[in-house]
């Protein structure tokens, strides 16, 4: 949900430097709840729709792979809202027991500071943290009801609306297998990172060594597979996932722009996909974005 709080740090998602300028706003308490955001920059405006600032620059979605990606979002909304639906399917019940949510939250060693969790969901990874100490900010391109609970924006991973030196932590749980462009992701949130802030990131991984491992790309495979059947999407051959990492592939993504400062792995059961957890830091030479 918007707030004043909130409202300070937003800028315009395709000109960061140009702040947000609220007018025709409706209010409840210290809730925004409708209202438009104006880019003077760029002469844009933005919607905030029952408290939910949507800062989506839609104008700039119109080639082909981001019609693609369009697609693969509505299918993956629909996979997500058959959860909610039907919590008691086995499939369901296997993806809840294997988020590593509190392992990775300890992983972080986030104690305080200002945080921006892209691709949130529901915003569940807040609770791990003590919010008199860390302020938690949600951005998803998919609008759950669970954000009236905390501040919320709808927004893309590429364009994030937030102004240079924000944050000094950016998550992302199992999200950037779902982003569209990566390397825009990475470069968006060095700019938004304060000096020595960190980004973390939870990915699963998928490669086959051995039996083991082969037993755990069965099992994702297995999964995609029940929740199509479930599932009713308009475009099927829309894909479930944009990227599929390997360890290898995952580092050499981030590589070109971080540091590692610390890395580990996590498992459920000996069959569940493995999990990845990274920290990382802007290399020192980076500095600014990659153009």
């Amino acid at each position: 949900m918007l707030n004043d709080k909130l409202l300070d740090l937003l800028y315009c998602p395709v000109a960061p430097e140009s702040k947000l300028r609220l007018k025709n706003e409706q209010r409840n308490s210290d809730l925004i709840i409708e209202g438009e955001l104006i880019c003077e920059q760029e002469n844009l405006s933005f919607k905030v729709t029952h408290g939910v600032p949507d800062l989506i620059p839609y104008h700039l979605l119109s080639d082909e792979k981001w019609k693609m990606w369009q697609d693969h979002l509505e299918g993956f909304q629909a996979r997500r809202e058959q959860r909610v639906k039907k919590p008691e399917e086995v499939i369901t019940k296997m993806s809840n027991k294997s988020k590593p949510n509190r392992y990775f939250a300890e992983f972080t060693n986030i104690r305080e500071g200002v945080m921006l969790d892209i691709g949130c969901g529901p915003g569940k990874f807040r609770h791990n943290f003590d919010p008199k100490k860390v302020h938690y900010i949600g951005l998803d391109p998919i609008i759950l009801p669970e954000v009236d609970e905390f501040p919320f924006v709808r927004a893309l991973a590429e364009y994030i609306p937030f102004a240079d030196n924000t944050f000094t932590d950016v998550v992302s749980l199992s999200a950037i297998d779902h982003f569209r462009e990566l390397d825009t992701f990475f470069e968006e949130v060095i700019r938004v990172l304060k000096p020595d802030g960190r980004l973390h990131i939870l990915q699963s991984i998928h490669e086959i060594r051995g039996p083991i491992s082969a037993a755990k790309m069965l099992t994702h495979y297995i999964k995609d597979k029940l929740e199509d059947r479930a599932t009713k999407v308009k475009n099927a051959d829309a894909p479930k996932h944009i990227y599929e990492f390997s360890q290898r592939s995952l580092m050499d993504s981030v590589n070109k722009y971080f540091d590692v400062i610390a890395r580990d792995t996590y498992s459920f059961k000996w069959y569940s996909p493995t999990k990845a957890f990274i920290t990382l830091r802007p290399k020192a030479e980076i500095g600014e974005p990659v153009s």
